[in-house]
């Protein structure tokens, strides 16, 4: 199997091989938050999980009680071999260190699994000292914001998860997917970089911009204890929203309006309160008028161009969004010519 399969490929697949293989039985190196939350959701999800290990007996008990699954720490112990499928959930950094530990205390056997949870570098390069020592390497990485506050297991519930590498790596990793009821999502390998950057953007930068918001709020008056909880309802929201309507229905707010005295008044309290913010206004203001424009075609043309002018947007992409029945321009693209 090709790292850029489909799921319809894959389930084609499996269909014309027969009955699908058994559970297979999995080891979890890593007792921290992911190989915690991975351990008691793959356990409860009825996968035999062999264990958790961890370089910290505090936290391999810790990942033990909270999973269910028997604990170590220390040395590897020998039913990482026996061991179906090894899963690495490490930090990313630390990934090639324990693949080639495995290798030098001979835990790997050539039946065996090995996938990493990293969704930011291919299975062929984070675990290049077992390739030709297991049978399949592969990724395995869950698309969601993984913390120690409670939730997180249930987070996994319906998550996606990128899958990559080797032909019986993504179908071992698919079939544990599924198992907890999440959703795969097939990845080439030279493409790992932007999906990941894709994944922060949507996790880690909505949380900066939380923070902003939150900052502007206490600029305006409101108490600092106040902010973030004031906040929390419409980030809510926002994505209930996007899961209820989709893009760009979801969309709402002065652009969607056409309210250009908003976005005046907007730029001129930034000037005065927060100047360094206002690029960043401004830049992520472009992008919220082009999915205004895809929900609302019909806005007011001079309303449009106003608005693109305030927030900066390049004369090409004004002259893109102010045409009548024209697709919006994406920033960067080259502008369609007139016929």
């Amino acid at each position: 199997m090709s790292s850029d399969m489909s799921e319809i490929e894959v389930n084609a697949r499996a269909a014309s091989e027969g009955p699908a293989e058994p559970t297979p039985v999995v080891f979890i190196i890593g007792a921290g938050v992911m190989g915690t939350t991975l351990a008691a959701k793959l356990s409860r999800a009825g996968v035999p999980v062999a264990g958790v290990h961890g370089r910290q007996t505090d936290l391999s008990e810790t990942a033990s009680a909270l999973s269910g699954v028997l604990g170590s720490s220390g040395e590897l112990p020998q039913i990482v071999s026996d061991s179906e499928v090894v899963i690495l959930a490490v930090r990313d950094s630390r990934i090639p260190d324990v693949a080639k530990r495995l290798l030098l205390e001979k835990k790997l056997r050539p039946e065996q699994i090995l996938l990493h949870t990293s969704g930011n570098r291919p299975a062929a390069e984070m675990l290049r000292d077992a390739k030709g020592h297991v049978r399949a390497l592969g990724t395995l990485h869950p698309l969601i914001a993984v913390t120690d506050a409670p939730g997180t297991l249930e987070n996994l519930r319906g998550a996606a998860f990128g899958i990559e590498g080797d032909e019986a790596a993504q179908a071992a990793a698919t079939k544990l997917v599924r198992m907890m009821g999440g959703r795969p999502l097939y990845l080439k390998s030279e493409n790992m970089a932007l999906y990941h950057a894709g994944a922060v953007v949507a996790s880690n930068y909505v949380v900066a911009l939380a923070d902003q918001a939150r900052s502007l709020l206490v600029m305006a008056g409101v108490p600092e204890d106040e902010a973030l909880p004031a906040l929390l309802p419409l980030l809510h929201s926002a994505v209930r929203n996007l899961v209820e309507v989709g893009l760009p229905a979801a969309m709402t707010g002065p652009a969607s309006r056409g309210d250009v005295i908003s976005l005046e008044r907007h730029i001129a309290a930034l000037e005065q309160a927060d100047p360094a913010f206002l690029d960043v206004y401004r830049r992520l203001g472009q992008d919220v008028l082009r999915i205004a424009r895809k929900k609302m075609p019909d806005l007011d043309d001079a309303a449009v161009e106003r608005m693109a002018s305030l927030l900066g947007a390049p004369e090409a992409a004004r002259s893109a969004s102010s045409s009548s029945g024209s697709a919006p321009a994406v920033r960067g693209a080259a502008p369609k010519k007139k016929r």
